[in-house]
């Protein structure tokens, strides 16, 4: 449970950075809460996908590729 949530945090923290510097760069009018928010909205949503959706793809691979 606790490297869940500091794979959720990490995920979080990366995406919802990264993201929220392209949206202010990429913006004609430069509004920070505008990409504050989109950062946080997209924060959120990759680091539940870090936790619950890649493990499962990755596993899927892992046993496609011993399977062969």
């Amino acid at each position: 449970m606790k490297q869940k949530i500091i794979t959720f945090l990490t995920g979080f923290l990366l995406y919802a950075l990264v993201f929220g510097i392209f949206m202010y760069y990429t913006e004609a009018n430069k509004d920070v809460l505008k990409a504050l928010y989109a950062g946080v909205f997209f924060g959120i949503f990759m680091g539940l996908f870090e936790v619950f959706i890649n493990p499962r793809i990755r596993s899927y691979f892992a046993n496609k590729k011993k399977n062969k």
